[in-house]
Parts: C-alpha cells; sequence; structure tokens
C-alpha cells in the first residue's frame, strides 16, 4: 500500500533540498532515536556529511514516505 502522494507533498511544501535529522523530526512528530532507527532499519536513506552529520535530500525522503507501508517509531 501506497501513502498518499497528495498529503506527502503538502507535509514536504516549502522544505529544503538537503533534510536534516532534526527537520525530520519536526516534520514528522517524532524524536532524534526514531529518526536514527529509520536510517539504520527502515532504510532512510542518508548522506554522512563527516562522522556525525546526516542529511537526508528531499526527493528520496518523499519516496521513502510514499513508500513506507507502515513506519515504525
Amino acid at each position: 500500500m501506497m501513502n498518499d502522494p497528495k498529503a506527502v507533498d503538502t507535509l514536504l511544501e516549502g522544505q529544503p533540498e538537503l533534510l536534516t535529522t532534526d527537520e525530520i523530526c519536526t516534520l514528522m512528530r517524532v524524536s532524534q532515536g526514531t529518526v536514527l532507527r529509520w536510517m539504520k532499519d527502515q532504510d532512510l536513506p542518508v548522506i554522512s556529511v563527516g562522522p556525525r552529520l546526516r542529511r537526508v535530500q528531499l526527493a528520496r525522503f518523499r519516496e521513502w514516505l510514499l513508500q513506507a507501508d507502515e513506519i515504525k517509531d
């Protein structure tokens, strides 16, 4: 099952091309730990910018949300 593309687009409207983990936390109303688990266990695509900095491309995050049947937090 796929999430509603219009709802995902509305959620992501006005967001930068590279999202920080904090921005994803705010968008999804979850903790930093949850976002890190999504990156590790649920294949949220991440770009590592140094040893502790992570970014997620907006387009890849959109696709991940669309394909995420049931996101576990």
